[in-house]
């Protein structure tokens, strides 16, 4: 077959253009981490959107507990501190509250006064496992996130039982699986019809794309908050085969480190006015150029 040379010039242009995204894709020098604030009005909306490249290889994720188990045959498995003081100690350059939790002697207020203060005794609802160590299991069947041995993730709809035969290497827990096979999952109750502060974890289906959403809430003129099928929508667009919910409310953070500074901040508004402290979280290393929180 013979091609026109108008046909030839497009060929060589496309095989061009392809060949330099694919350059920069693999470049050493390109960074694995993409940050995003997206703001809209009408309703408020602030949403803090982190997506990492777990498949790169400077790139480490971790869940890490608050503070170390206050004894040893007891219920509480970890004490609670800011998702930021844990990220500062684990050398975390990204970090997000982790799994919903109980607290010793706690009601749940918002605001300044609330209970979740440093240091007081807790337990996470799910799975916890860091560096392939179990440290906590459900009482009863709970979705999960995991990292595993191979730099990918995947979630787990609902287990009592450390999983076995994938390598599990970080598991964290959460409540409901917002998205599974890139369609919706509903949920009609009020939890998931009022609009809160949400923390959410994605990963697109080949496993190796990490998203961390953080949307701030409670706060009118700042953002609402979002219900569950608003959160799998943002999900979804935001190219995630798979997703679940995590802590909310006052626990929504997320902690990012200033590429210039090099200091780790608070990106989002949390809606109890201060840092909340929580009982896990989970973290992200990397070894690389990342980009300003802005």
């Amino acid at each position: 077959m013979f091609l026109s040379r108008k046909l030839k010039q497009i060929l060589s242009i496309n095989f061009l253009a392809c060949g330099l995204t694919c350059a920069a894709q693999n470049s050493p020098s390109a960074s694995p981490v993409t940050y995003s604030h997206i703001v809209r009005r009408d309703p408020n909306f602030s949403i803090h959107e982190v997506t990492i490249n777990l498949a790169d290889p400077r790139v480490s994720a971790k869940v890490s507990r608050g503070g170390p188990a206050p004894d040893a045959d007891g219920p509480w498995t970890t004490t609670l501190l800011p998702v930021s003081e844990i990220a500062a100690r684990e050398g975390f350059d990204i970090a997000i509250n982790g799994d919903f939790f109980s607290a010793k002697s706690t009601k749940d207020i918002e605001g300044r006064n609330t209970g979740y203060v440093r240091g007081k005794p807790a337990t996470p609802e799910g799975m916890a496992m860091t560096d392939g160590q179990l440290w906590h299991l459900p009482k009863g069947k709970r979705p999960c996130l995991v990292i595993t041995t191979n730099h990918t993730a995947l979630l787990l709809s609902a287990i009592t039982t450390a999983p076995t035969n994938i390598g599990a290497w970080e598991i964290i827990g959460g409540r409901q699986i917002l998205v599974r096979g890139g369609q919706p999952v509903e949920y009609t109750n009020a939890f998931a019809l009022a609009r809160n502060p949400r923390t959410a974890v994605g990963i697109d289906r080949t496993g190796t794309l990490l998203t961390l959403v953080v949307v701030d809430g409670r706060q009118p003129n700042l953002s609402i908050g979002m219900t569950l099928r608003e959160l799998s929508a943002e999900m979804i667009a935001l190219g995630c085969d798979t997703a679940i919910n995590l802590d909310g409310g006052g626990s929504s953070t997320m902690a990012y480190r200033d590429p210039a500074t090099h200091q780790l901040h608070v990106v989002n508004s949390p809606s109890d006015t201060k840092e909340r402290s929580v009982a896990d979280a989970l973290g992200i290393t990397i070894h690389a150029p990342m980009p300003p929180a802005q």
